[in-house]
């Protein structure tokens, strides 16, 4: 991740473990606003706490730092009463205190002096060099808090949970997400510590409750990471609580990780690799959840995650059935809190595109609807004019209600540029969209937003023009003109062609796309719409209101470059005496045919025949030349069946015959390495991966390019390609076999692939067609089924050619 970078969270059950992850987190030297939600105001002054302050700072690594932190814990020095006075004055330079909802102008009073009284309460015997803390301490209710703006100035955010103790479920919950959302506003806030506190709350129910409430928070946040000390926690307590609790003889009630209830352990393992648990005494094993999720009979997931579908043609959803759910299921509409984002606040550009934006993208819960019967109607969520849908359920079952991991559905009012356009209808705008990467997706595909440049660059990623993320003057630099310098009296002539393949209008800052031409038709003016996107949710608005305030303009369309038209089929199996070749099984018009190889042309005897043998005499290749294919995959599950002599047997027959051939090698190098060709002035890298891990190439043995072992070269040669400006082809074979639906194998090795430059994928193995998509600019065709197979196999004659244009 790189805009918005990271907001890291901490939980504990002791609020004295925040002064550690403080200490190993942030820098100390630094000045940040500490905001403290909490029923106390922990401002005891420590013993030595001189001491303290310095021996933070001399230490030779974070490691050593922590052991000393450690040690204080264990000795009783840090505690959850006086853990932030040591932090005073770096890295803490104020302390916002949140003591109550409601306070009274005597009631801040009074409990600011109590706070600063025990702050500066041991000076006379031991001065600091700071002197008196009594000026950066201020107390605040929770409409102060609204009120407080910090600015640029870094925060960090230390909740204690114990001042949502004794709440209503209703109540806690409102003033929780007014706190947190609050919160995600400031432009400096830096990272957020929870502190369950469970010896000041009513019991283990209220306990599990709140740490649900902040893992939901976290879930919800974008770019959140939250770091879970779950250690059973026996340090020294000499807090009034636990004087109080001995002197009752009752022992001191403790937050036990481990006894997390199944809805809050739902909620943590949902934040999947967002979340590390560490415990310093016990292992705390991976746990595997039985999730429901929500799913559609209709259509399928596209690589990115997102189910797509044609507005009216929205699919009823439905939660799998738990063992153990009743069929009661709340269902939930997530929504940005906030209609604009700005990850990138210190450069302060963000504020010239949107009042006010918030620096954190959170997802706020709306209740649609209860069922009885896990399904939920498409009516209870459509809209009008289609748009990206976040969706989640909870089912009921006798250990509560249990969440499900969301479902993002996309709705287009039409194929083309202006559907993908459309899918776009509600996202919020996010500054900085454009430097987002997480994982394999960056920039919109991310799901976290948009700008008004990347709204257009997405709509002609998703429709195969592999433009790359940027602002209006990157995406100027991508296009060519056709129109500049215009008013609308220029009365332009516009197609509905251009139209439909993308047509910016360009006002310098601003960029929008015409989305419907309106009388007069084929002219440019201000009746007709636009959509746009700019400090708010996507609009579809008439070009005169937006000409008001910019007059001038240009009009930009993708460049129309020459197309290399290259012809594929799967997979190819020239063993056996009989068999079913597809119609069309040719060259044709196209400048080249690619297909994917099952077998090798080897017959030499291995020690151990395979189940199913696809080794085939060479000369039947003569064949194959004559049908024009130029080269073959050979990365598949069967270019091992004459094992590894065989294999470059089969390798010297395909040159002797004039076919190339990629996927397979000598080694790893050569295996990775792509078969290249350059036909209408494009230039062409082929490559060919399997996803089986039988028959892997090693360093000094032949066989095929698989992933993930071979990640690494491959990512190399697909960098030299790029840099060659080579066009990036690459034949896959993986999948289940005589299965229409892509697994989540293919979609993750696929956005792999399409982050790493591949402007084509072709894949095969499941013997059956499978979809095609777009992806990122790439595109993509999980499997052509079956070209040339022995008429005696299942699915002999499943299978399709395509002829695909590059450009």
């Amino acid at each position: 991740m790189q805009a918005g970078d990271k907001l890291p969270v901490f939980l504990a059950d002791n609020h004295a473990e925040t002064a550690g992850w403080i200490t190993r987190t942030f820098d100390l030297d630094a000045p940040y606003e500490l905001v403290l939600i909490d029923a106390h105001s922990d401002a005891t002054a420590a013993e030595r706490s001189e001491e303290i302050r310095e021996a933070l700072r001399r230490v030779p690594s974070l490691e050593e730092r922590a052991k000393r932190v450690e040690v204080w814990r264990q000795t009783g020095r840090l505690q959850a009463f006086n853990w932030i006075e040591p932090l005073l004055p770096r890295p803490l330079e104020q302390v916002r205190w949140l003591a109550g909802v409601c306070l009274t102008e005597k009631e801040i009073s009074n409990k600011t002096a109590e706070a600063i009284d025990s702050l500066d309460g041991r000076l006379e015997v031991e001065p600091r060099s700071a002197g008196s803390f009594s000026a950066r301490w201020q107390t605040l209710d929770l409409e102060g808090l609204r009120d407080w703006k910090p600015g640029e100035r870094a925060v960090i955010l230390a909740v204690d949970l114990d001042f949502f103790a004794g709440m209503s479920v209703a109540e806690r919950e409102a003033r929780f997400a007014a706190i947190w959302e609050n919160a995600l506003e400031w432009p400096g806030l830096a990272g957020v510590a929870f502190a369950v506190s469970r010896p000041w709350l009513t019991d283990d129910a209220e306990a599990d409750a709140l740490v649900k409430l902040a893992l939901d928070a976290v879930r919800n946040t974008r770019g959140a990471r939250l770091e879970v000390d779950a250690t059973l926690d026996d340090r020294p307590d000499d807090s009034l609580k636990a004087v109080d609790l001995a002197q009752e003889g009752k022992p001191i009630t403790r937050w036990d990780f481990v006894n997390l209830s199944r809805a809050a352990r739902t909620s943590l393992h949902l934040l999947g690799e967002r979340v590390t648990v560490k415990d310093r005494k016990r292992s705390i094993a991976a746990e595997m959840l039985d999730f429901p999720e929500v799913t559609s009979a209709d259509g399928e997931m596209d690589v990115d995650g997102v189910w797509r579908f044609p507005l009216g043609k929205e699919p009823v959803l439905r939660v799998q059935s738990l063992v153990g759910a009743t069929g009661n299921t709340r269902w939930f509409l997530l929504e940005p809190a906030s209609a604009a984002y700005d990850l990138l606040p210190e450069t302060e550009l963000g504020k010239s595109f949107s009042v006010s934006p918030a620096r954190w993208i959170y997802k706020r819960r709306r209740l649609l609807k209860e069922t009885e019967d896990f399904q939920l109607d498409p009516a209870a969520w459509r809209g009008e004019r289609g748009g990206r849908f976040l969706l989640e359920a909870e089912v009921e079952t006798a250990e509560g209600w249990i969440l499900t991991p969301r479902i993002e559905l996309r709705i287009r009012t039409s194929d083309g540029f202006r559907g993908a356009l459309s899918e776009c209808g509600g996202m919020p705008y996010v500054f900085g969209i454009a430097g987002v990467k997480v994982g394999d997706f960056s920039g919109v595909e991310t799901g976290w937003g948009s700008d008004c440049a990347n709204l257009l660059i997405h709509a002609w990623r998703r429709n195969g023009i592999p433009l790359a993320w940027g602002d209006p003057g990157r995406l100027r630099a991508q296009l060519t003109a056709y129109a500049e310098d215009v008013t609308l009296e220029s009365r332009v002539k516009i197609s509905s062609a251009a139209i439909e393949r993308g047509l910016a209008i360009d006002f310098g800052r601003h960029v929008a796309a015409v989305w419907e031409d309106r009388n007069p038709l084929e002219v440019l003016d201000g009746n007709d719409l636009v959509m746009h996107h700019l400090g708010g949710l996507p609009e579809v608005v008439e070009l005169a209101k937006l000409a008001e305030s910019r007059p001038r303009f240009s009009l930009r369309v993708p460049a129309s470059l020459p197309a290399c038209r290259v012809a594929f089929a799967g997979d190819v199996v020239l063993a056996g005496e009989e068999r079913v070749v597809l119609e069309n099984f040719e060259k044709g018009d196209a400048d080249a045919f690619v297909v994917n190889l099952e077998g090798i042309p080897s017959m030499r005897v291995v020690e151990s025949e395979p189940r199913y043998d696809f080794r085939f005499p060479p000369e039947r290749l003569d064949w194959l030349k004559a049908k024009g294919v130029d080269a073959v995959s050979l990365a598949n599950n069967h270019a091992g069946d004459a094992g590894q002599e065989g294999l470059i047997e089969g390798m010297q027959a395909l040159e002797k015959a004039g076919i190339g051939y990629c996927g397979a090698g000598k080694n790893e190098a050569e295996a990775s390495s792509p078969w290249r060709m350059e036909c209408r002035g494009i230039k062409l890298a082929v490559f060919g991966i399997s996803y089986f891990q039988t028959g892997a190439a090693g360093p000094d043995h032949a066989g095929c390019a698989v992933l993930p072992q071979h990640a690494d070269f491959l990512e190399n040669e697909f960098r030299k390609a790029r840099l060659a400006g080579e066009r990036i082809w690459v034949l896959v074979h993986g999948g289940d076999e005589y299965q229409a639906r892509v697994n989540d194998e293919q979609r993750g090795w696929v956005a792999w692939l399409a982050a790493r430059g591949a402007s084509l994928i072709v894949g095969a193995h499941p013997h059956v067609i499978q979809r095609q998509e777009i992806h990122a600019g790439t595109k993509i065709y999980h499997s052509l089924g079956n070209a040339v197979y022995p008429r005696i196999l299942k699915g002999a004659d499943s299978g399709c050619k395509t002829v695909v244009e590059i450009r």
